[in-house]
């Protein structure tokens, strides 16, 4: 794990792994069938002629609100973490693309572990796409959701508070501000594919704030 980041950081990138500090939740990443600027949570699709359906899901973060602390104004994102969870049917394959300038460690095609340029990617200026993955299916299966498993966020396994606080996506500030160091939580709002019924699409949020960390505080 160092030599990665490490390696990283030589690279001028930085990776949530190499965070000191959690600083409370702030923001969601949401699933969507659609890429932004809209944002489909369900889709209806049936199996075509070989009988297989293959779904884009798109992954974006949003509501992170101004929050000043060490370096200021936390305006950029300089890295994140989170792994794709399909339930409900299981995927034939997965492949992921990061969609922002990024270099990836994640070792699995659902898992994220990105670091981005110093300067960050905006998060100030309304939702940030992040990943697109396209998952595979024999057949056509029902009530498939796509959520984020917080089992992998590796730099959670470093702050017991994280885990507590049902955090299922962690990214950290941009290194020109100085903001590397500290790693930020997410709620997340699933997904669903042919779901049967109304599916569950309330927000799984991160239940422990930035004003209760403390390190950060929401500006008014």
């Amino acid at each position: 794990m160092r030599s990665l980041i490490v390696t990283l950081m030589l690279a001028s990138l930085v990776l949530p792994a190499g965070a000191s500090e959690f600083c409370g939740g702030n923001g969601v990443m949401t699933l969507s069938f659609t890429p932004l600027p809209d944002v489909t949570p369900t889709t209806s699709m049936k199996a075509d002629d070989n009988g297989l359906v293959m779904v884009d899901v798109y992954l974006s973060l949003g509501d992170v609100h101004p929050a000043e602390g060490p370096g200021g104004v936390m305006l950029a994102l300089g890295g994140f973490e989170c792994e794709l969870r399909v339930t409900g049917a299981e995927p034939l394959s997965v492949q992921k693309k990061i969609l922002v300038p990024h270099r990836d460690f994640g070792q699995r095609p659902t898992q994220v572990w990105v670091g981005v340029s110093t300067a960050g990617e905006r998060v100030d200026k309304g939702p940030l796409a992040l990943v697109k993955w396209t998952v595979m299916f024999q057949g056509r299966p029902e009530n498939v959701r796509f959520d984020l498993d917080p089992a992998g966020l590796l730099s959670c396994s470093n702050y017991p508070c994280c885990g507590d606080a049902g955090t299922t996506g962690i990214y950290v500030g941009a290194i020109d501000v100085a903001q590397e160091g500290f790693l930020f939580g997410t709620g997340c709002a699933p997904a669903y594919l042919n779901p049967v019924g109304e599916p569950d699409l309330a927000v799984v949020p991160c239940t422990l704030g930035v004003d209760e960390a403390g390190v950060f505080k929401l500006r008014k």
